[in-house]
């Protein structure tokens, strides 16, 4: 296991602090490239604020990392970006920019680093920052057992993490963090079985279409949504295999039995299209050529099968 330390700045913590109903943050960077440190998924994350208090305050655990234009992420994270407004987090981006002297898109994309569960220490059980912090450290540092500091930075981790906050759906999957290598077990409880957010899921899923609609191939990305094969309310998890990347009104329509995907992938559209709003030639002209939507690169992030024939046979319009 590693344990990653990220910068993060006193406002950005003290504000997502006072908001314990907020499990997922956005821990975001202020332009589009690669957090610096080497964070897989799972894996504990712990905020280290800047002067004047400069100390570690918190945490998370690593789901993902993305870029996202500023008005995507609020739309994903809302206030888990560390803000109570889009605005807000406009103007947090371009003080850091100001400081490169690079021109300021109105809408510019920035890194993402998602945090699930999402834990502070108590108000004056913070911790000082790590012996060996190097000041030059811009934006964090990745340990593991071979960096002096290693214990320091499990004690500060194994102190934190039973304030994880968990989305109450998921108290099921709460056991013991496995923090030792002999399998010792500490703490309180807290998930480890990797459940995405509700902003992760729509990322993740996003991403893994390559940020194009499943049945058009379109890439305008405000229309862009993650659709539940299974609904969520009905016993869908967010992860990717139960999800694709729709434009919006395509996903209305599958929400609604409208339109489908077999256990082929091939795209279904109900009679009742037609019937309802004389409408959608577009769509029955791809399903009478036997079109495949198309699909993630990896097998593994692929519509589950199960959840396919789920939609086909409780929510497809078939008559």
């Amino acid at each position: 296991m590693r344990i990653t330390l990220g910068v993060t700045d006193n406002a950005w913590a003290d504000f997502l602090r006072a908001r314990d109903h907020v499990t997922e943050a956005n821990f975001w960077v202020p332009s589009a490239q690669r957090f610096t440190g080497r964070a897989s998924l799972d894996e504990p994350f712990l905020f280290k604020t800047k002067s004047p208090r400069e100390g570690l305050v918190g945490g998370g655990f690593f789901a993902g990392y993305y870029e996202q234009r500023v008005s995507e992420a609020w739309a994903v994270f809302g206030t888990g970006n560390g803000v109570d407004s889009e605005a807000a987090l406009l103007r947090a981006i371009r003080t850091y920019r100001e400081r490169t002297r690079k021109p300021f898109h109105p809408d510019p994309t920035i890194g993402c680093v998602v945090l699930r569960n999402i834990f502070f220490a108590p108000e004056g059980d913070e911790l000082p920052a790590p012996e060996h912090w190097g000041r030059s450290i811009v934006q964090g540092k990745t340990y593991d057992d071979t960096d002096p500091d290693w214990h320091y930075v499990l004690h500060a981790f194994r102190a934190f993490q039973g304030g994880a906050r968990v989305d109450h759906v998921w108290d099921r999957d709460l056991v013991a963090v496995d923090l030792d290598r002999d399998d010792a077990r500490f703490g309180a409880p807290v998930l480890t079985q990797h459940r995405l957010g509700q902003g992760s899921f729509r990322l993740a899923v996003l991403d893994a279409y390559e940020n194009r609609c499943a049945i058009t191939g379109s890439r305008m990305a405000p229309v862009l949504q993650a659709a539940h094969i299974r609904p969520y309310a009905g016993g869908g998890e967010h992860v990717v295999t139960n999800g694709l990347a729709l434009r919006s009104d395509i996903h209305g329509l599958y929400d609604r039995g409208y339109l489908g995907v077999d256990e082929k992938y091939r795209l279904r559209v109900s009679p009742r299209l037609n019937a309802d709003f004389g409408n959608g030639v577009e769509f029955y002209s791809r399903e009478a050529r036997g079109e495949v939507i198309r699909l993630p690169l990896r097998g593994v992030d692929r519509p589950d099968h199960e959840s396919l024939t789920w939609h086909m046979d409780e929510v497809f319009l078939s008559a």
